[in-house]
């Protein structure tokens, strides 16, 4: 069972995606195959696409900020890759349109947004995107499906952003916040006929699975994936 990563910038830190995944498949008794799908030295090639269960939208550069209107003429979007938006456009619109489980990270988040007709905060102020390290709170919006998770409607998260959620995109809903009132979560506002779909802004490819904000999300999606994996396998015509 195949799992696309979107796209690997070629950081060391790419490999927890990969690693993440075989790991809570090992734990949870879900055999997966991550594979990278594009990169810095590797094209897209879409008949790949043809080949996974579900799409993780990994972390890393800048959204480019022209793709939701915003002039950047500070240089607050400090590192972008035009490249990178381009390759993953096309992934976003096919896991969309054919209803396959999506885990957004970060970036991930961010671009799902855009794609989706959202906007972005351009740079927070006091927020280091390199720091790996920052552990904080999340609040989760009650009747979320992220609040299953949380009976007192907190957590805590690792994360390291400079960017953020502005305004959700078209079908989208915060989830869950930081205590700053920054966007840390999203889901379809109305799931009823749609594939399962995370957005966190959050890293959970660098918790531990024992972490309720990353294990049991990860088993969730994978649970996902491998339901979808099966359903293919009974109506291999897409009926």
């Amino acid at each position: 069972m195949k799992v696309g990563l979107s796209y690997s910038q070629g950081r060391p830190k790419d490999r927890f995606y990969a690693d993440v995944l075989r790991a809570a498949g090992e734990r949870f008794g879900i055999p997966v195959e991550p594979i990278w799908l594009a990169g810095i030295d590797q094209p897209l090639y879409r008949a790949q696409l043809e080949n996974v269960d579900g799409i993780v939208l990994t972390g890393g550069a800048d959204v480019d900020p022209r793709r939701y209107g915003y002039d950047d003429a500070q240089g607050l979007c400090r590192f972008t890759l035009p490249k990178r938006d381009e390759d993953e456009l096309p992934i976003v619109e096919f896991a969309l349109e054919h209803r396959l489980p999506t885990l957004a990270i970060c970036r991930g988040m961010q671009f799902l947004n855009v794609v989706c007709g959202g906007t972005l905060i351009p740079d927070l102020p006091g927020h280091d995107w390199d720091d790996d390290s920052r552990r904080h709170i999340v609040s989760f919006e009650p009747g979320s499906w992220l609040s299953n998770f949380a009976p007192s409607g907190e957590g805590l998260v690792s994360s390291s952003h400079h960017q953020a959620v502005d305004r959700p995109g078209r079908g989208l809903s915060v989830a869950a916040t930081s205590p700053d009132g920054i966007a840390e979560a999203m889901e379809w506002a109305d799931p009823d006929g749609k594939a399962w779909l995370l957005a966190v802004q959050w890293h959970p490819e660098r918790m531990s699975l024992d972490e309720p904000l990353s294990g049991e999300l990860y088993r969730a999606f994978l649970e996902e994936v491998l339901a979808r994996n099966l359903e293919k396998e009974e109506y291999p015509s897409g009926r």
